[in-house]
């Protein structure tokens, strides 16, 4: 048989550290490495195979001339920092291990975007300490279940057993409530086994767990982005007393958590606007959506008066520019996209402090992808018709309070320094 090449490692579907490819995604960069791969090669107008190629060299292997290709484009995109982390031993761990994980492509995401802002001599941000620990974890979990396919005992008493382990490696190593744990492993291991109602149950339990346990690796990750940020504006000494109060309770994150009031989950996205909306009108009242909508760029791209269709009025024109804002608003608080062009001219109409700009459209952004990822998750419930799962699961999307208190000592101590 040919000898058929990767490029990059072969991700798990365990959950514990999520799928890299996915979380490009939700970075607004579609078909995950592979998609990135493509761009890249646009962008630099460098050859490459066609895109089903580069997307099977990245799932499945491809010949050594295509993968030649790729891999020559990919040597020429890293920094010299970049190219020595990925080339030194901190690495070898993951690199020469034939185990499936999803921790080395986190690693190589956080150290890239680090050397993008900081001096590669400086210490680890939080994201990055969060990151390695929780891929030191996943490794150490991998190995000990290695060990456990290769001994002796048969087939159903190694399952059994590393349910067990997995039960109490994610009872110390997770915030999920250890119930929804119990369930879900339990599902796991007579799901095969089951049919009808008993079965979608199980899915639905086993699902549950699934989506607990990557909110658990995302909610510990914004509140080690929190705890950066909050590092950075301390250092920059532009935070008053007040702010500074706010962020230890709240986080940076705090104003755009999402709710579910039992009927509808409010998207980050809706819920940062609907915050900064609040008290933001004339004499302290709120901001209606309308109002807030009249800042999104115009649809036309030009003045309404400049735009009229065939017997049409300016000020019918200037009501159809409105309602083609609301729509397109609402669109955005449902969890569509915004554009990155449209985005930024949004946030120069809507901040009136040119300082504030690049905070508001950084929240908005996190917002955006905040929202990508609970979509995603939700959809995956949706797909397998999986409703009474997905009702059960929705509350914990609400629980970053619950995390961002294991992380406001060390805001606390950071600020007072």
């Amino acid at each position: 048989m040919a000898e058929r090449i990767r490029i990059g490692s072969t991700e798990t579907a365990f959950p514990f550290i999520p799928s890299a490819d996915k979380f490009l995604e939700y970075l607004g960069k579609p078909g995950g490495m592979a998609g990135l791969i493509n761009a890249l090669g646009k962008h630099l107008n460098h050859p490459l195979p066609d895109p089903k190629t580069v997307r099977k060299a990245v799932k499945e292997g491809v010949s050594p001339r295509s993968a030649a290709k790729i891999t020559n484009m990919l040597k020429a995109v890293p920094s010299p920092e970049l190219h020595d982390y990925i080339n030194s031993s901190e690495l070898a761990l993951w690199i020469e291990t034939s185990l499936n994980n999803n921790g080395l492509a986190w690693l190589c995401l956080t150290k890239g975007a680090s050397l993008q802002i900081f001096p590669a001599d400086s210490p680890d941000t939080f994201i990055e300490q969060f990151v390695r620990r929780r891929a030191e974890l996943e490794m150490e979990l991998l190995l000990s279940g290695l060990e456990l396919r290769e001994s002796n005992i048969s087939c159903s008493g190694c399952e059994e057993r590393w349910r067990d382990r997995v039960k109490g490696f994610l009872k110390a190593n997770t915030l999920v409530d250890f119930c929804h744990i119990e369930k879900g492993l339990q599902a796991a291991g007579t799901i095969k086994a089951s049919a009808g109602d008993a079965r979608r149950e199980q899915l639905g339990q086993l699902l549950g767990l699934y989506t607990r346990i990557r909110i658990d690796f995302y909610y510990h990750l914004l509140s080690n982005i929190s705890l950066d940020l909050i590092r950075w504006y301390a250092e920059q000494d532009t935070l008053r007393s007040h702010e500074k109060q706010w962020l230890v309770d709240n986080s940076f994150f705090g104003d755009m958590l999402p709710v579910f009031d039992g009927e509808r989950l409010t998207l980050p996205f809706e819920r940062l606007l609907d915050t900064w909306r609040k008290g933001a009108g004339v004499n302290g009242q709120d901001l209606s959506w309308g109002q807030i909508a009249e800042h999104l760029p115009d649809p036309y791209g030009l003045d309404a008066t400049e735009s009229l269709g065939r017997n049409q009025t300016v000020e019918e024109r200037r009501e159809r520019v409105r309602e083609n804002k609301k729509s397109r608003l609402l669109e955005w608080r449902n969890g569509t996209r915004p554009k990155p062009e449209q985005l930024r001219e949004f946030v120069r109409n809507l901040t009136p402090r040119e300082d504030d700009v690049p905070l508001t459209e950084m929240k908005l952004d996190i917002a955006c992808i905040y929202g990508a990822f609970i979509l995603d998750e939700l959809g995956n419930f949706q797909k397998c018709g999986l409703i009474n799962a997905l009702n059960d699961t929705l509350p914990a999307f609400e629980s970053y309070p619950t995390y961002w208190a294991k992380y406001r000592s060390q805001a606390a101590k950071i600020l007072a320094a």
